[in-house]
């Protein structure tokens, strides 16, 4: 299965950030299809536009979002899924292609919880709180729902075997 054979829809996909390193973040396009939560990174470092003098206004609006914030695709580049589309998701070759791409069995998922706080740092990027994954070996990933989506709706996606 790959990414150019998925009808993306709704109860399918969801589009967020995930911070580590406590400052830096990564955006994922994470797709559940064939028992797993597929992770698939969809943007490197992301930044609010700003700063005092020339090079960081430079620096910060090269990472900055560009487009309709609401709109979860604009957080995506596609230069990052074109490395991806020929290769089989499942099989774990994404995350050998890169690092950061993951794969969770949804067997292996104890709860996915949806807090609607705000995540601070995130200026004026529009996003739906938290949904929070924690898999039963108590590993947790904390994903930022961007843009105009729900997170008590990817919550309940995720937890829906």
């Amino acid at each position: 299965m790959k990414l150019k054979d998925i009808e993306l829809t709704v109860d399918n996909h969801f589009v967020a950030m995930e911070y580590y390193y406590l400052i830096l973040n990564r955006t994922f396009l994470v797709i559940k299809s064939k028992g797993l939560l597929i992770g698939i990174q969809g943007n490197g470092l992301v930044s609010v536009e700003g700063g005092k003098d020339i090079l960081t206004r430079e620096i910060t609006s090269n990472m900055a979002i560009k487009g309709d914030l609401t709109n979860p695709y604009s957080y995506l580049k596609n230069k990052y899924l074109e490395k991806i589309a020929d290769l089989n998701l499942p099989d774990g070759s994404i995350v050998e292609a890169n690092k950061t791409n993951f794969l969770i069995k949804l067997s292996d998922i104890k709860s996915a919880i949806y807090n609607p706080s705000k995540k601070f740092g995130m200026g004026p990027y529009p996003h739906d709180g938290r949904v929070t994954i924690e898999t039963y070996d108590n590993n947790k990933r904390e994903f930022i729902i961007l843009g105009n989506q729900s997170g008590e709706h990817i919550a309940h996606l995720i937890t829906t075997k």
